[in-house]
């Protein structure tokens, strides 16, 4: 990340420029719940920090005609963290355990407590043994009569 850049990452998050796009990108009809500020802030610095982990690869690799800004690459993590919170909230699917923005998203999403939808299974009887007939904890049973 180049000086500028970085000029840039500070004004971003001095402004709370991430969490806005965040909410923008999570005020949508297919995301049903509110999420909290503590929440949204936190989801934020995690797409910074993917960013910057992005803009330290690209450097790594640097090919001609693909830099891109911080601020696109910041634009494109909150895109990602927004579908991420989309997929959790949506679905019970099983996240992959090999992809990090994923389990960061997991994370996030289990200490704020993020609702999920639960598929349940088709009930199934199952058949239990006994040792005794159900019948016997009753066999010492004598009834008082009232007021004796």
């Amino acid at each position: 990340m180049t000086w500028l850049d970085s000029g840039i990452r500070a004004f971003l998050m001095a402004q709370g420029t991430a969490a806005r796009w965040l909410r923008e990108e999570l005020h949508s009809p297919r995301v049903r719940i509110r999420l909290t500020d503590g929440c949204i802030e936190e989801l934020a610095r995690e797409a910074d920090h993917a960013a910057r982990r992005a803009a330290a690869a690209q450097r790594g690799c640097q090919a001609p005609g693909d830099d891109a800004s911080y601020a696109e690459l910041l634009r494109q993590q909150v895109i990602v963290q927004a579908n991420w919170v989309r997929r959790w909230t949506a679905t019970d699917e099983k996240v992959p355990a090999d992809d990090p923005v994923a389990q960061a998203v997991v994370r996030i999403a289990r200490k704020y407590a993020l609702p999920r939808p639960w598929k349940l299974s088709e009930p199934v009887a199952v058949e239990v043994a006994r040792r005794r007939p159900p019948w016997a904890w009753a066999s010492g049973f004598r009834p008082q009569a009232a007021g004796h």
